[in-house]
């Protein structure tokens, strides 16, 4: 077996009670759903050392003689990944990426790449530990992406992995059962302020989170995580007017503050976001990490995707999914549930077959694999 060197952000956020929202969304790498994967793969791969991108060359060497990275959507024009690129270079160990995705408008859409991430990408497809694929990606359509920026064929379709976080119980069970029995508390999982076409979308949720007593979940950005803290004094006016007119416009200033105080909240652990989701009977939102880990936890979830990156995830693993432009109603307690369906045979055997193209890719490059996602494999079969 081979000594594995996570090299990303760390999926424990120490003393997250001691830190500011700044802190906080610049260790989790802008979101904190970035913490689902992190944990995830933290959680499949033993024998592993986790190393931050600011460990040197001589370290990444001394720690393990496989490179393995959590990834999330980044191929696309959005990122610039040259840096990264010289590190593995100059590292020159073999490397495994595990659920990169691809970010267009729509799956019709061909993704644009920089040289810096083009070259990232070259670079760890011709990287691979063995004559197998060695990136593990979130769908077709980032395989048939990654197939035109590389002649290695090195992706294969794993999803992402935070769909195998819970390997305890059926999870596939829970969520029917979950589905069968009245929604009476609806979490969302929160929007942001920047993607102006979703405010309609996000005010009618936010309404359900009030209707329903529940709660609204940020990740993303700095702004909302400020909001759930009751940090609003970080926030400059126009900040905090934008926010408000996002998510609650006809409230007044006060009115917004004490809706935050009551409703939003952010996570910094794993463990104890899904402990959380389990008092709830739905979440919905925009936020596939927030679904997911719903649905991980056992609890019933959709999401409502609006970009090709989590409608791919979604319908790769039979995560239950609406596209924004299939609406047609404003969305209300009663109503929104009328949106998604769930299949539990279907994910449990889509589940399966997913696990069992991620085991094949961590056993071709020889890292320790976690035998309870071996068993999972099994369904797939």
């Amino acid at each position: 077996m081979r000594k594995a060197v996570i090299i990303d952000g760390n999926p424990f956020v120490h003393t997250y009670y001691a830190k500011d929202s700044r802190q906080l969304i610049a260790e989790t790498g802008g979101n904190t759903g970035n913490l689902a994967f992190r944990f995830a793969v933290a959680s499949h791969v033993r024998n592993h050392t986790h190393l931050g991108w600011g460990a040197t060359v001589e370290q990444v060497r001394a720690a393990g003689d496989i490179v393995v990275l959590p990834l999330a959507n980044q191929l696309g024009a959005h990122t610039d990944l040259g840096r990264q690129a010289d590190k593995l270079q100059a590292v020159g160990l073999p490397v495994v990426g595990i659920g990169l995705g691809a970010q267009a408008k729509t799956m019709d859409t061909p993704v644009e790449l920089g040289e810096g991430t083009r070259r990232w990408l070259e670079l760890i497809a011709g990287s691979a530990p063995a004559a197998a694929p060695n990136i593990g990606v979130r769908g077709a359509y980032t395989k048939s992406q990654i197939e035109r920026f590389s002649s290695v064929p090195a992706a294969v379709v794993t999803g992402c992995p935070s769909n195998f976080i819970n390997l305890d119980f059926d999870v596939g069970k829970a969520v029917a059962d979950g589905f069968r029995r009245r929604f009476d508390r609806i979490a969302v999982t929160a929007g942001i302020s920047h993607i102006p076409h979703l405010a309609a979308i996000e005010q009618q949720l936010a309404q359900i989170v009030t209707d329903t007593g529940s709660a609204y979940i940020v990740q993303h950005d700095t702004e909302m995580v400020q909001l759930s803290r009751g940090e609003f004094a970080a926030l400059g006016p126009a900040q905090f007017e934008r926010n408000k007119a996002y998510v609650l416009p006809q409230a007044t200033d006060d009115e917004f503050k004490a809706w935050c105080r009551r409703y939003a909240i952010g996570f910094y652990d794993i463990r104890a976001w899904m402990d959380s989701l389990r008092r709830f009977d739905f979440v919905t939102g925009t936020r596939f990490h927030g679904v997911m880990l719903a649905l991980q936890a056992g609890v019933p979830a959709g999401c409502i995707a609006h970009d090709s990156r989590t409608y791919e995830m979604c319908t790769t693993m039979g995560v239950p999914v609406i596209h924004v432009s299939a609406i047609d109603r404003p969305l209300t307690r009663d109503n929104v549930r009328d949106y998604f369906s769930f299949d539990p045979d279907q994910y449990r055997a889509t589940r399966g077959r997913l696990a069992k193209a991620y085991v094949a890719m961590l056993d071709a490059a020889e890292l320790d694999v976690e035998p309870r996602l071996r068993k999972l494999e099994s369904q797939g079969s």
